[in-house]
């Protein structure tokens, strides 16, 4: 305050965004997206093509048990929506699906704002810019739908709706696996809410595998993870970075094509090690959230924040010990770290464990590390893959977007350990205070 104000001149504070301000800017992100992508013509809409392909081959004779047999099967029926949508037209299914993807998109930017909490504008920008920076793979991939549906399973933890919150997971594992891992998660409170949630991941996850087995067998409803367990070193992966930085200044030394497991890895000297090494970094991760996992459980002071977070660092082990790195794998961070952010804003000021501080870092670590994944691919692929001018610096993006997720997923670890022992701290110095005062 100046000499010139009056005493009780009133301090301005800024007025929160509104609705139509936030809609304004998801339009304008979407806008220049597709408006990039149109313009340089980045070749991203590949995957829609083959979702198509295999869906008509479905509907026009092949058995659904030979049929994407890299998803699980409820995966084939998702993607007959946009197909009988389109009149099984393959133009016309590239759009339907995309405009699916739109409508998902700004369905979850809607949940997110209607979830309310003080911090409910930071959580929708997050998304507009996460989806910004992941690019147009947003829309060319089905792996948005698993990543809201994790979001979305937090935000019903809020309204203790555990049945819906335990479906939302259970639907997402019956598309994707990997949200099973976040069930857990999902277990706060009385047994009777954990038992809610159990129902209603067994209600539709276990549902939908039984309809799985009946319409394609059990051959057919295993076969995804017989397909990721076969698979070699995709060029992507953290355990791969090694290999690729060496292929950087020696490219005869390896080969990069494309495998029988429709992606691109690399072979030559190390790359059994390496695979080794990332099949053992799976194994001990798993092991380790189970330990996080059982050390919340115990505890009778679990929040929707401490959810939130666990969620994120489970879907940042997934992905940094696996053997493969596809560019839509970030968008399994964006849903339930926008739900986190919704959390904490709506959680009691004894409850706001990690502090806001650590929470913008996170989202910055993410917004980071998916901007670089969006140059690695689809901007940067293809010297990367087949050489070329360029294919040093695409080299070194990838190294560092590596070398990023690595750092990353320490800090995050220890966030969560230090969050976790924050909030039992607090809560420990309450009871203490509590006793202090009935004396």
């Amino acid at each position: 305050m100046t000499d010139a104000e009056p005493a009780d001149t009133p301090v301005r504070t800024r007025r929160p965004w509104g609705w139509r301000r936030l809609a304004l800017i998801w339009l304008m992100a979407r806008g220049i997206v597709f408006g990039i992508w149109a313009y340089f013509g980045l070749t991203t809409q590949y995957d829609v093509l083959y979702y198509w392909h295999r869906t008509n081959l479905m509907w026009t004779g092949t058995p659904l048990s030979q049929t994407l047999v890299e998803y699980p099967t409820p995966v084939v029926w998702f993607f007959s929506i946009p197909y009988w949508i389109a009149g099984q037209s393959r133009p016309g299914f590239v759009v339907a699906f995309i405009v699916m993807m739109l409508l998902l998109d700004i369905l979850f930017a809607v949940a997110l704002w209607r979830a309310g909490g003080s911090r409910r504008t930071f959580a929708v920008m997050f998304w507009i810019i996460f989806t910004f920076v992941m690019g147009p793979t947003t829309y060319m991939r089905f792996d948005l739908v698993p990543a809201i549906l994790g979001g979305l399973a937090v935000i019903a933890l809020y309204s203790n709706r555990r049945a819906i919150s335990g479906g939302l997971v259970g639907l997402g594992a019956a598309l994707k696996l990997w949200p099973a891992l976040l069930w857990p998660a999902t277990l706060g409170g009385t047994w009777r809410s954990r038992g809610r949630s159990l129902l209603g991941a067994l209600v539709v996850g276990g549902g939908l595998a039984v309809a799985a087995l009946v319409a394609g067998g059990w051959t057919r409803l295993i076969s995804p993870l017989r397909w990721q367990s076969d698979r070699g070193l995709q060029i992507e992966s953290l355990w791969a970075t090694p290999l690729m930085l060496i292929r950087g200044f020696a490219p005869d030394r390896y080969t990069v094509e494309v495998s029988q497991w429709q992606a691109f890895e690399i072979t030559g000297a190390g790359a059994g090690p390496m695979l080794m090494a990332s099949t053992v970094a799976t194994a001990v991760g798993y092991l380790a959230l189970v330990g996080v996992y059982v050390s919340w459980l115990r505890r009778s002071d679990r929040t929707v924040v401490d959810a939130g977070l666990l969620m994120v660092l489970v879907v940042t082990v997934i992905i940094v010990t696996n053997k493969t790195f596809s560019p839509q794998y970030m968008m399994w961070l964006g849903g339930p770290l926008a739900a986190l952010l919704v959390a904490a804003g709506r959680a009691p000021k004894e409850q706001q464990a990690p502090v806001w501080r650590d929470l913008r870092h996170l989202t910055y670590w993410v917004l980071g590390l998916t901007l670089a994944t969006q140059l690695v691919y689809p901007v940067l692929y293809e010297p990367l893959i087949h050489l070329g001018g360029w294919m040093p610096v695409a080299t070194a993006v990838l190294v560092l977007r590596n070398v990023g997720m690595a750092c990353f997923t320490v800090w995050l670890s220890l966030l969560v350990r230090r969050t976790l022992r924050r909030g039992q701290d607090n809560r420990a110095a309450r009871r203490r205070s509590q006793r202090t005062a009935s004396r």
